[in-house]
């Protein structure tokens, strides 16, 4: 897959974002938010892409961060929802808003973006709450990479684990052990929340 693509914004048309790499000129798909992040930009920038082949076209997406294009993969996962809508999807909300909607089940919220309707947004939430990381989320869990692997060999999913692991790091801030009994308490109160939890 083509990660990203990094070169000179040369224009834009409805959702048509081009940028010029090396002689070639991209067409990428993307969200309002994500032309709202670039279209402003000057000099050179980078675009997180997506390539969507069927049998009879191939097209670009692109995102201005990770994150939005995480949500996108998780989106046309879920049956009914493709590329396009899950466009129009992000268009409507941001990464962080869209987020905050799934976790905390708002319908009204989801069901406001053009073309989702309060069954898709129950489908949404139903297929991906809990499973959405910040990028500070995610980079909270990767301080642990060793606590995740473990959690992970007993049994536990990936994502939660990072998930855990950042949520109980924030109850151990003040505490003072030293470094290894510190990995320890963090190891054992991961446990107890995912536990909990499943």
């Amino acid at each position: 897959m083509i990660h990203s693509i990094s070169g000179r914004l040369t224009g834009q048309l409805g959702n048509s974002l081009y940028i010029e790499n090396n002689g070639i000129e991209w067409a990428l798909e993307v969200s309002q938010h994500t032309m709202q992040d670039l279209a402003s930009k000057t000099g050179q920038i980078r675009v997180f892409t997506y390539l969507h082949h069927r049998q009879d076209i191939m097209v670009m997406y692109g995102f201005s961060s990770i994150e939005e294009r995480d949500i996108f993969f998780e989106l046309i996962k879920i049956s009914g929802i493709g590329p396009k809508q899950a466009l129009r999807i992000l268009s409507g909300l941001s990464p962080d808003q869209f987020m905050q909607a799934v976790d905390q089940e708002q319908v009204d919220m989801l069901s406001h973006v053009p073309g989702v309707g309060k069954k898709t947004a129950g489908k949404i939430i139903l297929a991906l709450r809990g499973t959405l990381l910040t990028a500070r989320q995610q980079e909270e869990g990767e301080r642990y990479p060793e606590l995740v692997n473990a959690l992970n060999d007993m049994g536990f999913d990936r994502r939660q684990a990072r998930k855990a692991l950042q949520e109980v790091a924030k109850q151990l801030e003040s505490d003072t052990l030293p470094v290894h009994e510190h990995e320890h308490e963090l190891f054992r109160r991961a446990i107890i929340y995912l536990s909990s939890n499943s």
